[in-house]
């Protein structure tokens, strides 16, 4: 069995590697990742034995150029994943699917998955009619949270399509609450032992664009609610004037150092300097997690987000009800559930768990169980091996020359459409006043559910 898993990032795939090393070492598939370029996602895959190959993901919807080029590119991806006889292509992240769904489709490939790593692009007007319905070109889809499963079949993906749940969580043995040292927190901040901590440990994206590529909750906002976040400490230092919220994490892309400068000037200009502390990006998660008190995920979009982890280490976690937090965090149950964008609500969740240390702790051993019994590398592995090995059983054929020229041929009658629908998504819709949002959404919505239905249901050659 050979395995290609497609992922267009230089950074944060460490899921990625993980998968692809359990694969190789415990079924002995022979693995390949293919990346944009060098950089510490490739670094990782390499320390651990995985071949890793670069392919151009650039894609810019205000360039021509790169307009052009992409049916281009996506013949000489199939072309390469010919040549090298995989067995199964499984994509993640929207960047990698938009080349590998059609290449890994025109070269016959008898496996082809996308795991999804987020709601976001079914919840997204301008991307969830192209996504649910070019999923004609896969063998299956995978989502990592309920909630996508869900939104896939309101999208009409057909359900021989819609492959079991699998989530994206890491080895249970890199997170055991007895074997963790603390990091040290308090003393790094200069605060006596038993000052209450709260804690966040998530990247710093940029604020969201007001466009219909993005999902209407995200829209001129951080997409993991640091500024709710920020704002519920008034409210949770209101009864625990000492406590302090620690943010782990760093900016991200070309906008990192704006970023996290835009989130220093928020904190200023709430006059909570002396209460917040940011720790910058730690490889230590385990060590931070067992320094906090709680541990929040305040995102207003997400699939996980951090939950897993803070989980596994049995913390008291709160964390914002949506997409798949909701899996893990079961409220009352694993953790506290708090409403998005709500920083009195998510000060509540918060002061709920730091009044009651012993109920925080009943329920962080409660959702460690739950991690156990589901969500860790250990359970995902497995059922993703056994998807692989029975649609391989089932495929009918694999890399044959007739089907590749006839699926060329039918790619180009759709592209045109597709480019086209995409042109007016981006120079039409989003060319619209902001005063305009809600129409803007109505109209990115007309027909879709209609199209993807119609495209989704269609058979593939």
């Amino acid at each position: 069995m050979k395995v290609c898993h497609v992922f267009a990032s230089r950074e944060g795939g460490r899921w990625v590697s993980e998968q692809l090393e359990a694969l190789k070492r415990e079924h002995g598939f022979e693995v390949v990742v293919l990346l944009p370029g060098d950089g510490p996602t490739a670094d990782l895959c390499r320390r651990t034995g995985i071949r890793a190959e670069t392919f151009n993901f650039d894609f810019k919807r205000s360039s021509w150029r790169r307009l052009f080029s992409f049916p281009l590119r996506v013949i000489r991806l199939a072309s390469w994943l010919r040549r090298e006889r995989f067995d199964v292509v499984q994509s993640h992240l929207m960047n990698s699917t938009m080349f590998a769904r059609p290449a890994a489709w025109l070269a016959d490939i008898p496996v082809r998955l996308t795991m999804s790593t987020s709601p976001y692009y079914l919840q997204s007007p301008s991307l969830r009619w192209f996504e649910a319905g070019t999923t004609f070109m896969e063998t299956g889809v995978i989502p990592s949270c309920n909630i996508t499963t869900e939104l896939y079949r309101a999208a009409g993906v057909p359900e021989r399509r819609i492959m079991p749940c699998l989530y994206y969580g890491p080895h249970e043995a890199g997170f055991d609450p007895a074997a963790a040292q603390p990091e040290g927190l308090r003393a790094e901040m200069g605060v006596p032992e038993g000052t209450p901590l709260v804690g966040s440990i998530a990247i710093f994206y940029d604020r969201c664009r007001d466009s219909t590529f993005v999902p209407p909750e995200c829209r001129n906002r951080f997409i993991k609610g640091h500024c709710d976040l920020i704002q519920a400490m008034h409210h949770v230092r209101g009864e625990f004037p000492e406590a302090r919220l620690v943010m782990v994490g760093c900016g991200w892309g070309p906008r990192a150092r704006a970023t996290e400068q835009e989130l220093r000037s928020f904190v200023r200009d709430e006059g909570l300097e002396e209460a917040v502390y940011f720790a910058g990006w730690r490889d230590s998660t385990p060590a931070i997690l067992v320094d906090l008190d709680v541990s929040v995920q305040a995102s207003v979009n997400e699939n996980l987000g951090g939950t897993i982890e803070s989980l596994l280490m049995a913390r008291p976690t709160v964390a914002t009800r949506v997409g798949g937090m909701v899996d893990s965090v079961v409220d009352g149950k694993t953790g506290i559930l708090v409403n998005p964008e709500d920083p009195r609500d998510l000060a509540r969740g918060i002061c709920d768990l730091l009044r009651d240390p012993e109920r925080g702790a009943a329920l962080g051993k409660a959702g460690r169980a739950h991690m156990l019994a589901g969500f860790t590398l250990t359970s995902t592995v497995p059922r993703l091996a056994e998807i692989y090995l029975r649609q391989r059983a089932e495929a009918r054929g694999a890399w044959r020359a007739r089907m590749f020229a006839s699926r060329l041929l039918l790619g180009a009658l759709i592209a045109g459409p597709i480019v086209a629908r995409l042109l007016w998504h981006h120079f039409f819709l989003n060319a619209l006043p902001a005063g305009a949002a809600g129409l803007r959404d109505r109209l990115a919505r007309l027909f879709d559910r209609r199209v993807a239905r119609g495209v989704a249901a269609k058979r593939p050659l």
